[in-house]
């Protein structure tokens, strides 16, 4: 084999998310490539990521995620202009919904003059070390400090600052991750 071709596949290969479980499934080549050619896409997931039942959606140069991160399962929606970024050693629970599109609530009906397709889009990004319990929806244009965590069922609609643990409908600050508690304030 041409070693500048070898060199290129190994790249990919080490690249790729489980994609060693793949090739003890999949032994037919042209079976094998369509798998490197959908998921080389998402070229800006680090390696080390580990990903359970996901679906990702959108521009896939618009999916940032960093080293160590897990995702079990949910959503992950970005648009055309928007990105998605997580952090590096994030725990994402199940059922996780990260949506940084949405439909202009005010024209959510499609008309002749107005289709159904227009979208409000604003980047999502979460920090570091951020981990994010079972069936949390985090809304277009949230950003989440580094170390905060957010508790399940959480809706974030907001803004959370680092260090913080939040919770509820929408989520609210319930205390730092330093001591002090906000919910008696």
């Amino acid at each position: 084999m041409n070693p500048k071709v070898k060199g290129l596949l190994s790249n990919l290969m080490d690249r790729f998310i489980f994609f060693d479980k793949f090739c003890q499934i999949i032994v037919n080549r042209a079976q094998r490539r369509r798998i490197i050619d959908y998921y080389s896409k998402y070229k800006n997931i680090h390696p080390t990521v580990k990903l359970g039942d996901v679906t990702m959606d959108g521009d896939a140069d618009n999916i940032i995620i960093g080293k160590g991160t897990y995702i079990n399962s949910g959503q992950i929606f970005t648009g055309k202009k928007a990105k998605i970024r997580i952090g590096k050693y994030c725990a994402i629970g199940f059922n996780v919904h990260i949506k940084a599109r949405t439909h202009d609530p005010y024209n959510a009906t499609p008309t002749e003059e107005r289709p159904y397709n227009i979208r409000i889009e604003r980047d999502i990004i979460i920090g570091d070390y951020v981990w994010i319990g079972d069936n949390v929806f985090i809304n277009a244009g949230v950003k989440i400090g580094d170390n905060s965590i957010v508790g399940a069922n959480a809706v974030v609609v907001h803004d959370i600052p680092p260090n913080t643990i939040v919770g509820g409908v929408p989520a609210r600050i319930l205390k730092t991750k330093y001591g002090e508690n906000k919910e008696n304030e």
